[in-house]
């Protein structure tokens, strides 16, 4: 995914993971809801090309933080970018 693009997706991302995280949702609702951000954010990571991104950093945490799931590859890859900045 193109940088541009990547950083306009996971910003959404973010702003819809943290709604989400502080929303009081039923079982159901949380389960469906949950399920349907996991797979925009594996779409979103699998497309990753540039995990120097500051915005790849910010949607790790935010989704780790969150309880979603974030593959050890993925946290590595935007970790070792880090410290490229």
């Amino acid at each position: 995914m193109e940088s541009r693009n990547f950083i306009k997706v996971a910003a959404e991302l973010i702003v819809d993971i943290t709604t989400f995280s502080n929303a009081h949702l039923s079982h159901e609702e949380e389960i469906l809801q949950g399920n349907s951000l996991q797979k925009r954010l594996d779409a979103a990571l699998t497309g990753l090309v540039n995990p120097t991104l500051p915005s790849a950093a910010k949607l790790v945490a935010v989704a780790t933080n969150a309880g979603f799931g974030v593959s050890s590859l993925v946290r590595q890859r935007v970790a070792d970018g880090e410290r490229c900045w």
